[in-house]
């Protein structure tokens, strides 16, 4: 393999930088959503655009990890990437004032497992703390 056909190691990074962002920010998304429904309020207070691109970037992300591009805390595995998908459709309709399943909250504590382990709160309060700076 010859220089030009090398992936640029900054390229890796900030895919990396990516996907890893794009995982915090949707364990973030997550655990404001199910703190929400656990409260019963009606507005969550998440913008439905945020959720949206930040799923469907998450989404990527995992199937990164399946695909054996990326590895992380956790094996991810394609029964995980459907689960997030789930989510993704039950919380875009909670988010835009739908049903709110008895399952959604589980789902989401099972997807965030997937992401992150045992430590996801954690990670997930830290990134609430982010993304409330800038909703």
């Amino acid at each position: 393999m010859n220089d030009d056909e090398r992936p640029d190691l900054d390229d890796m990074m900030d895919e990396l930088d990516w996907a890893y962002h794009a995982e915090l920010f949707a364990v973030g998304y997550i655990h404001i959503l199910t703190g929400a429904i656990e409260r019963g309020d009606v507005n969550p207070g998440i913008c439905s655009t945020a959720w949206e691109n930040t799923m469907s970037a998450v989404e990527l992300a995992m199937l990164d990890h399946v695909n054996g591009r990326m590895q992380g805390p956790t094996t991810i595995t394609a029964e995980d990437v459907e689960r997030m998908r789930r989510l993704h459709a039950l919380g875009a309709a909670a988010l835009s004032g739908g049903e709110r399943p008895p399952e959604l909250c589980q789902l989401a504590i099972v997807c965030a497992e997937s992401l992150f382990g045992a430590d996801w709160r954690r990670l997930a309060q830290q990134a609430e703390l982010t993304l409330k700076a800038f909703l």
